[in-house]
């Protein structure tokens, strides 16, 4: 019973969690892609109208996964997770669908466009970064190999939760009444 009864407990738990997933799009030339995904810690959006606005949040490299583990052992090089273990999305400001974010990938922050939309009470974006922009260079940074190469574009998109629903759900939570996302 008591286990039974932690196992409950844990579901009940999880279900109040707000998860916050990115993809990310990496397109292989001459054909073929893959993604990899992770978690956005601190990935909160703050929305007032067609308004948008976020800051301080982070993927952990070593959390991205592809689905391969050669693969994403090849991708923690690449990024070279030890000495820059997060991607970070200092800032984030858009009006009307669009907006620019300051991104740090390896070290180097750039200000980068993105689009975004409202869905319910989270709201979906995406951004093309140039990886060339970050300090990836294909031959030194082994981003070919035997006539397959990266793109130089890759996409980053995600769906986050809005302020007002993280809000309303940790209200719920305090009165211990489970809730839904929309």
């Amino acid at each position: 019973m008591g286990m039974r009864n932690l196992i409950f407990g844990l579901c009940l738990l999880s279900s109040f969690a707000i998860a916050s997933d990115v993809k990310v799009h990496i397109g292989l030339s001459p054909a073929g892609s893959f993604e990899a995904k992770a978690k956005i810690h601190n990935g909160i959006v703050k929305t007032t109208g067609s308004k948008f606005f976020a800051k301080n949040m982070y993927v952990k490299a070593k959390e991205l996964k592809t689905g391969i583990g050669l693969r994403d052992s090849h991708l923690y090089k690449r990024l070279d997770i030890k000495s820059y273990p997060k991607i970070v999305i200092h800032k984030a400001i858009g009006a009307k669908g669009k907006g620019v974010a300051i991104v740090e990938i390896r070290g180097v922050k750039k200000k980068v466009p993105f689009r975004f939309k409202k869905k319910g009470s989270k709201v979906s974006f995406d951004m093309k970064v140039v990886l060339k922009d970050f300090r990836f260079d294909k031959k030194k940074d082994g981003l070919s190999y035997m006539g397959v190469g990266v793109k130089d574009k890759i996409t980053i998109s995600g769906l986050l939760p809005t302020a007002k629903y993280v809000a309303k759900r940790k209200s719920k939570k305090a009165r211990g009444i489970a809730s839904s996302p929309k």
